[in-house]
């Protein structure tokens, strides 16, 4: 029986592009951010966490050029979900909040929903 052991690269950079788990991290005003996730030619793809002070304050889950967003209080609470659409416009890349975000209070009942079209705010409700 033959065991392969090897360790993966962090921030790895091939042909220009970013690829494979990426690690950012930095401290402001006393507080310590950080993300993870990974590339593929320089395309965010799968799962990526957002950190601060250690809790996660967000998820991105990319899939097909979309984006599946939610993000929580410090208390690890549910505070809004949506998504965000990656476009091409001008041999650049944008990623526009798209369709319909939720969002909640700290006991999880929806307080609003928002709905956006390429970034730009189309409605908004308030829920009692």
């Amino acid at each position: 029986m033959t065991f392969a052991l090897y360790s993966c690269k962090t921030n790895k950079t091939i042909n220009h592009h970013r690829e494979g788990k990426w690690v950012y991290k930095d401290t402001v005003n006393g507080v310590l951010y950080k993300s993870k996730g990974r590339y593929k030619k320089s395309i965010e793809i799968k799962t990526w966490k957002y950190f601060e002070n250690r809790k996660l304050v967000k998820t991105e889950k990319y899939k097909d050029g979309i984006c599946h967003i939610t993000t929580f209080d410090l208390k690890g609470r549910i505070t809004s979900t949506g998504q965000s659409m990656m476009v091409e416009e001008n041999d650049e890349t944008h990623w526009y909040i798209i369709g319909e975000w939720t969002f909640f209070d700290q006991n999880g009942k929806v307080i609003g929903i928002k709905k956006f079209e390429k970034g730009e705010l189309i409605s908004e409700t308030k829920v009692n």
